[in-house]
């Protein structure tokens, strides 16, 4: 049996493929059960054609945050009326939310006399807010706060209280308590997405999200087969689910197929599925 419960059509910024043309793919890569995952909204599923012949489970990647820190969920099998109309009201559109946070970090530079360059150069249907403002600042100011790449802006330092262009992310994401609220009255469960992409310790991680989510992701490129174990062994000894997915967004980032899955792992999976 082969399963994705993570992948991304066009209606995510930095995915490919329409989600019938992703779909197609799947089956031509002989997979059974899959999930198209796209950020923040799931009217990708308005377009979606009957398929008779794979299991397509309705499913998100959302953002919310737990102490003051922006996770990714997964949320699957959830009614998807109700939801898709909460994710259009809560988080806007990609352009919107991606301005939103892209003018709060130029409003700050600005206060705090923090050089930015080429600031007409964003476009926020091509590229992510955070990544943008870490290319347009300067090298001596990224070296000194010691930032090497852009995931470590986000992730790490501009939630610090401490940095100069801390931001409040609740001006786009909402509490987890939030999500999981929407997602559980609307029959659907909540997994901590790639507990090791966050620039922490994947302990601290998982004891942070732990107690709000029904499971988590225990693949998704490039994990080893070591860290997909230590992840199944978590999820077992604190009674969470578990699910795996690629994180496929059609380009060369990462292919389609979930390592190291176990037939054990795979049984774990579908048992929580409708």
């Amino acid at each position: 049996m082969k399963i994705n419960l993570h992948m991304h059509s066009n209606y995510s910024l930095d995915g490919a493929f329409d989600i019938n043309d992703l779909i197609e793919k799947c089956k031509k890569e002989n997979f059974d059960i899959i999930s198209v995952t796209d950020h923040n909204t799931c009217k990708e599923y308005e377009k979606i054609k009957p398929y008779s012949d794979i299991k397509i489970v309705n499913g998100l990647e959302a953002d919310a945050i737990i102490n003051n820190h922006t996770y990714d969920f997964l949320c699957y099998d959830f009614d998807i009326e109700n939801v898709s109309k909460y994710c259009t009201e809560k988080y806007k559109t990609i352009e919107e939310r991606q301005n939103k946070i892209f003018n709060e970090l130029v409003k700050l530079c600005y206060k705090k006399n923090i050089r930015i360059n080429n600031i007409e150069s964003y476009n926020p249907r091509e590229e992510y807010a955070h990544p943008a403002i870490y290319r347009m600042l300067n090298k001596y100011f990224l070296d000194y706060h010691n930032i090497s790449n852009a995931n470590d802006f986000y992730r790490r330092s501009t939630i610090d209280e401490k940095f100069p262009l801390y931001i409040d992310m609740h001006i786009v994401w909402p509490d987890i308590e939030e999500l999981l609220d929407v997602i559980h009255k609307n029959n659907g469960k909540v997994f901590l997405a790639h507990p090791y992409r966050y620039n922490k310790k994947v302990e601290d991680v998982l004891s942070e999200a732990k107690c709000y989510v029904d499971g988590i992701e225990i693949c998704n490129n490039p994990n080893s087969k070591a860290e997909v174990d230590f992840l199944y062994k978590f999820a077992k000894n604190n009674n969470l689910l578990i699910s795996c997915g690629s994180d496929y967004h059609g380009n060369n980032r990462y292919n389609m197929n979930c390592k190291y899955i176990s037939q054990e792992m795979y049984n774990d999976i579908i048992s929580w599925m409708k």
